[in-house]
């Protein structure tokens, strides 16, 4: 026992120097970052001193001057365009005395960022089981502590990395399921910094609800009303911004009201931006009322796919807002660069749930910079040349929409296709995950290739169980035409339901991989399988030797390289699953000739087939004088329907299993080696006894 304490001892504190030395270099990290864009503040001051073109961002000197008005004791909203709350004005009133706090605060908030990120790595909701930790610090690095878009943004003043911060403080409190705590962060500072944040209450509410675990469209109604959680937190979340804002309603009246809030829902710009809509607007400048039809109509796409990839990906809430954001960014009416680090921010974290290569994520990359570049062009030959160049840069907003929407529908393909076990034997064998994954998808296949023989339903019980349509994936499906499940999951969420585990089949893990080949995102959903549930002989699973498959005679063809693997497992005292043929959707050679799709029927091999096979090759090792490494009176293990309400198991001779019957399928066979007395004992319980 001291030992064994003292072997713990050593290993706690190797584990706990290792978490020091994580954190130690996040420092590190965290604390060059924040260093270099201090440097670039006070570059900046040096930029602006000797260059026309200002370092320092517009909306700065507007906060700055707010913070001057709140520092005299007066309302920020005498500042002409300063249109945010108040909050940040009195958050930046230092700037009176010292003018580069506030770019100095931004940084911070910058960096702490990055914090969030490596603290959102921690919680066991947002990382997978195969999560590389240092892919996930890469993409810290890369997308934001070593991105010079974002670090000059927070250095040049602009405070749009403070509801960044805000966003993803939100976001951490709701992985750690702290959601009330969430509710006040997402009111009380999120929200009321920016009112974009609004856009993520649909996939909080779902995620708080249950509604993944309903059985059917009514189930799901219900769930979606009696959303207690949901509730709650979008009572906390009112009542905190309201809080606020009748706060500073009090302090400072309408102007309060006009231009920090209802100024965001009428605001058109007709000055050129990346949006589309802007030449639009500006071509109906002196028609009030179509602008305003304008600026409605805009708001509808933005809202239906908000709502929908609400209810598509709540369950990922990183990757839900990623991507919601980034369809609300491309769609709004005003898009401009800075808009940019409001999904940008959301990319370290939500990585984890994209499947794609490092070529093609530089290729998504370069494509988008690409449609900035095509947009600047003209935009700057109309700014320092004077050339009118509107209907180029409408055009090259048009390109710069389509650039982003191809990226997101790439995004979401990354996304998409599942493989779940349903176990062996009954509906509800089916894991809590995998019940939740198939309510989520929109196709739900039956692989009946390897698996609808051995199944103890058809497939109206599991369209009942599911309360889903459920097409059948035959051998001609699976083998030659996956392809087509391969390209439905590029579109919408594709499950394909296997008995017992996923990967048992060969033909599972090469439509597994060509899947990933493609790009399509494929989860496993993983369940017993014949593999693990022989253990219910009795019989020690580290203790099994190579599998084998014992397949059908045929007249003139009699494969016996079974044998072979059989003798070597003996050899080495190990035990030897064998696993009996299924033939299915197999067609005669005159129908294969005439290219007729006519099938013969289904046929399963019994035990007692498998047994009379066995001891045929006995005796043609007898024949050639060659000693067999089991005779006629060998004791095997027969098993039938494992995993099912009317499971058998029986231990008897060879010899005698000839003429067993063990009922209807599936049937497997074990071989036994060298037999432990526990093994042995529990065997016996099984002569001819039903287990």
């Amino acid at each position: 026992m001291k030992i064994k304490a003292r072997k713990s001892s050593g290993k706690q504190t190797l584990e706990s120097a290792e978490r020091s030395e994580n954190i130690w270099k996040q420092k590190q990290l965290l604390l060059l970052s924040f260093l270099c864009r201090i440097i670039l503040v006070y570059y900046g001051c040096i930029h602006d001193y000797l260059f026309e073109v200002q370092f320092t961002d517009i909306d700065y000197k507007v906060y700055s001057d707010a913070a001057e008005y709140i520092y005299r004791g007066q309302s920020p909203y005498k500042r002409a365009a300063y249109r945010y709350t108040p909050l940040l004005a009195w958050l930046l009133t230092p700037v009176v005395k010292w003018p580069d706090f506030g770019k100095i605060l931004f940084c911070a908030a910058d960096v702490a960022n990055g914090f969030l990120y490596f603290e959102l790595a921690a919680c066991s909701q947002t990382m997978r089981k195969d999560e590389d930790k240092s892919r996930m610090k890469k993409s810290v690095v890369i997308f934001w502590l070593a991105n010079p878009l974002t670090a000059i943004i927070s250095a040049r003043g602009n405070a749009d990395v403070l509801v960044c911060a805000v966003v993803l403080w939100t976001l951490y409190l709701l992985m750690r399921n702290q959601w009330w705590l969430a509710a006040l962060v997402y009111g009380l500072l999120a929200v009321h910094l920016k009112l974009y944040p609004i856009i993520y209450l649909p996939s909080i509410y779902l995620s708080l609800s249950s509604v993944s675990l309903s059985s059917g469209w009514i189930d799901y109604g219900k769930r979606l009303i009696s959303n207690m959680k949901g509730y709650i937190f979008v009572l906390i979340f009112c009542c905190s911004l309201l809080t606020l804002v009748i706060i500073f309603y009090m302090l400072y009246g309408m102007p309060y009201i006009n231009e920090a809030l209802l100024y965001h829902f009428y605001r058109t710009d007709t000055r050129h931006n990346f949006s589309p809509y802007f030449y639009l607007l500006y071509l109906t400048a002196n028609n009030a009322q179509i602008s305003r039809l304008i600026s409605f109509c805009a708001f509808i796409p933005q809202v239906s796919l908000i709502i929908y990839l609400a209810f598509r990906f709540h369950d990922d809430l990183p990757f839900c807002w990623l991507i919601t954001t980034a369809v609300f960014v491309s769609f709004n009416k005003v898009c401009t660069s800075q808009y940019f680090i409001w999904y940008i921010c959301l990319l370290p974290i939500a990585q984890r749930s994209i499947e794609i290569s490092t070529v093609e994520a530089i290729y998504l990359i370069i494509l988008w910079f690409l449609g900035q570049a095509s947009w600047l062009y003209p935009a700057y030959l109309f700014e320092f040349q004077g050339l009118n160049t509107f209907y180029l840069i409408w055009l090259s907003s048009l390109f710069f929409l389509t650039i982003n929407t191809g990226i997101i529908v790439q995004l979401i393909r990354r996304h998409n296709c599942k493989r779940i076990g349903l176990g062996l034997g009954n509906v509800d064998d089916i894991t809590v995950k995998g019940m939740v994954t198939v309510q989520k998808c929109s196709r739900v296949y039956l692989e009946s290739y390897t698996s609808i023989m051995s199944f103890g339903l058809d497939k109206k019980k599991l369209e009942e169980f599911f309360n889903k349509e459920i097409e059948e994936a035959d051998r001609m499906t699976i083998e030659l035409d996956s392809d087509d499940i391969i390209d439905e999951a590029f579109d919408s969420d594709v499950c394909l339901l296997v008995v017992g585990d996923p990967l048992s089949a060969t033909t599972h893990a090469s439509l597994v991989f060509n899947a990933r080949k493609a790009g399509v995102d494929v989860e496993i959903v993983h369940n017993a399988s014949i593999i693990s549930a022989v253990g219910c002989c009795g019989l020690q699973l580290y203790r099994f030797g190579e599998i084998v498959s014992i397949v059908f005679w045929e007249e003139n063809w009699h494969p016996d390289s079974y044998y072979f693997k059989i003798a070597e497992n003996k050899k080495r005292g190990l035990h030897t699953l064998c696993l009996l043929d299924i033939k299915t959707k197999e067609q005669s050679i005159k129908n294969m000739m005439k290219g007729r799709k006519e099938f013969l029927p289904p046929r399963y091999m019994t035990c007692s087939d498998a047994a009379k096979q066995l001891l045929e090759i006995v005796d043609q090792m007898n024949d050639e004088n060659m000693e067999p490494v089991y005779t006629k009176s060998t004791e095997v293990v027969a098993l039938a329907r494992v995993g099912w309400d009317d499971q058998k198991i029986v231990f008897c001779s060879l010899e005698a299993l000839c003429d067993l019957d063990m009922g209807p399928p599936l049937h497997s066979l074990i071989i036994p080696g060298e037999l432990h007395p526990m093994e042995l004992d529990f065997l016996r319980s099984f002569y001819h006894n039903v287990f």
